[in-house]
């Protein structure tokens, strides 16, 4: 495990994203020129947020850990559980608050704000996984953290865990084609790229939809998932005309949450069917 540690975890990020440009060139799902310009406003992101403070969920996670760990504090420090049942309770537990802060990104104007930075790339691909606004990665650490705590996950599940969900995030994002039958099986468990495109539809009712980082069974358990059924060939990524960013720099990513748009998206998207039951759409007054 110490093997996703400090600049050996940056490098597996890396390493993952050689992977995933690589398959891409080979098998495209929609076959595109190479966008330097674009590829490097992204990477600046990563640079920005995933290196520079993108990483502080993860260490947070692991300082709350290592905390619970010397303070004897935290379930798992009182109720005694095998070692390989603590790895895979922590992998669905960061799985689970990902998905929940996800709908909270989404659920509010405030938190919109941040998580809006992701979903304005028009285009999908691998390195779309690296375009994240640092306030959001500290909303995600801060909740957390305080779980970790709480429950005294072990250092080592967290570092599984960050592995998998890297492992994940790069690869529901890449711009690959998937044989239909391996996609549909693969779905039923795992967020796939299909299933992920649909939550980058310009489409309201699709972004409320498909919130999961690894598993799809908690869109399918909490209603809101949405099959790939629902992606057209010529679907339009990013966001809709009301919120698109003006200038695609690096600036305009950094300073994004700090926009308010003159006609903020509308407080309820098309489709009764795009919430769960009880869910309340964004409110751009929130």
């Amino acid at each position: 495990m110490e093997f996703f540690e400090g600049w050996s975890g940056i490098g597996y990020i890396l390493g993952l994203l050689a992977i995933a440009l690589a398959v891409e060139m080979i098998v495209p799902w929609r076959a595109r020129a190479v966008d330097a310009g674009r590829w490097l406003r992204n990477a600046s992101m990563a640079f920005y947020a995933t290196i520079i403070i993108g990483l502080f969920p993860f260490l947070a996670s692991m300082g709350s850990a290592a905390s619970a760990d010397a303070a004897g504090f935290g379930l798992l420090n009182v109720v005694n559980v095998p070692f390989w049942a603590e790895l895979a309770l922590a992998v669905i537990v960061i799985d689970i608050l990902s998905y929940a802060e996800h709908r909270v990104l989404h659920r509010w104007y405030f938190f919109w704000r941040t998580h809006r930075t992701h979903h304005s790339d028009i285009h999908i691909d691998a390195t779309t996984s690296l375009r994240f606004h640092p306030l959001e990665s500290m909303f995600r650490a801060g909740i957390e953290a305080a779980v970790v705590f709480a429950l005294a996950l072990p250092a080592e599940g967290i570092l599984l865990s960050f592995a998998l969900s890297a492992l994940s995030n790069t690869f529901t994002h890449t711009n690959v084609k998937l044989p239909a039958r391996f996609e549909r099986a693969m779905s039923y468990l795992f967020i796939t790229p299909y299933v992920h495109r649909v939550h980058h539809s310009t489409r309201l009712e699709n972004q409320y939809s498909n919130f999961g980082t690894i598993f799809s069974i908690w869109d399918r358990l909490l209603g809101t998932y949405r099959n790939s059924s629902n992606l057209h060939a010529d679907e339009k990524f990013g966001l809709d005309e009301n919120e698109k960013i003006e200038g695609e720099t690096f600036a305009s990513l950094a300073l994004e949450p700090f926009r308010t748009p003159d006609n903020p998206r509308i407080p309820r998207p098309a489709g009764a069917d795009a919430l769960a039951p009880g869910e309340a759409a964004i409110d751009p007054h929130a």
